[in-house]
């Protein structure tokens, strides 16, 4: 085994494992605090991604990633959530509540300077924040970054993992700026990082008028089909837009028409009918068959490059069933 290789996996088992373990903890003490929105009984378990990712290099799975461009890039991600949970502390006492139009816009336009693809506004249901987590408000800012499609086009493949890691990585960033942005102004705000987070991403999305699922239980958006990933900021602006209706309902009915996702999954973790849970929500993959594949696999994300939302396009899928 090459030396370098050595080092490597050493840095992430003695470093960056402790590190996300950490993180984790502190995140969970979040929970604690008086007045937070917490999980209820009804919420799922988070799977966590860091450490499928983390396991695959401790079990000499070296090819499944670029070592030395994503050992920086996980650094950087686990940097940033730290970022995200310590940056509470700056909130005012005496936040402002509400915004104005001009505030409005100010903030979609700072979003978008940042590299946000798409924003939306809902209210945040308990049973979307991941057990044992919590947030301090319930009013969400969902913000939508896209996934390069020269990259997803050559999956699986090396290029595919690093502009992942890279896409996770400057949402991160891009989330705890536009929280900065929101205390720069007078409000409260609480940054969930996209790698991970605190909260289940696309129904929250969903719920954002921002898109819908497909059969492989990623969000389906108008611009960029799957290729995109999630991440928000929580917080106390009691005015913000929220969704009331959502245009893109019709995505299921093409979706029951193809199945590609289904079919070329190759660990088949993509379920024929998602299992319905009694809080509402739907599991489409089974996660003990998708994640060590993903993470020995440069990201697979086969998913997301078979889907026809992320190639053929929304308008003209749209045609195909009305």
């Amino acid at each position: 085994m090459k030396i370098g290789l050595k080092i490597k996996r050493f840095f992430f088992r003695r470093v960056v494992k402790p590190s996300v373990n950490k993180v984790d903890q502190k995140e969970n003490a979040i929970a604690e605090k008086p007045g937070v929105i917490t999980a209820n009984e009804q919420s799922p378990s988070r799977f966590n991604i860091p450490l499928s990712i983390i396991e695959s290099v401790e079990q000499g799975k070296e090819q499944s990633l670029m070592i030395n461009k994503t050992t920086n890039l996980m650094r950087s991600n686990i940097k940033n959530i730290k970022i995200s949970l310590n940056s509470i502390s700056k909130n005012t006492q005496n936040p402002k509540e509400t915004i104005d139009d001009i505030f409005l816009q100010q903030l979609k336009e700072f979003c978008r300077a940042q590299g946000v693809a798409n924003i939306g506004f809902t209210k945040l249901p308990r049973n979307l924040i991941f057990k044992d987590k919590a947030v301090l408000h319930d009013n969400a800012i969902v913000l939508v970054m896209e996934m390069d499609k020269n990259s997803i086009a050559k999956a699986p493949h090396q290029d595919t993992i690093i502009m992942i890691m890279e896409t996770y990585n400057n949402l991160g960033i891009t989330a705890n700026k536009v929280a900065t942005f929101l205390r720069d102004h007078g409000y409260s705000a609480h940054a969930s990082h996209p790698l991970g987070g605190l909260v289940l991403y696309p129904p929250l999305a969903k719920n954002a008028g921002l898109g819908w699922f497909g059969r492989h239980g990623l969000l389906i958006t108008p611009k960029f089909g799957s290729r995109v990933r999630l991440a928000a900021v929580f917080t106390n602006i009691t005015n913000l837009p929220f969704a009331t209706e959502n245009p893109h309902e019709w995505i299921p009915e093409y979706c029951a028409t193809c199945g590609n996702c289904i079919k070329k999954c190759p660990p088949k973790a993509i379920y024929e009918k998602p299992i319905k849970h009694e809080n509402g929500l739907l599991t489409h993959i089974e996660n003990k068959k998708c994640f060590p594949y993903f993470a020995s696999n440069y990201g697979c994300t086969i998913c997301i490059k078979v889907c026809p939302f992320s190639t053929v396009g929304y308008e003209k899928l749209k045609q195909k069933i009305r």
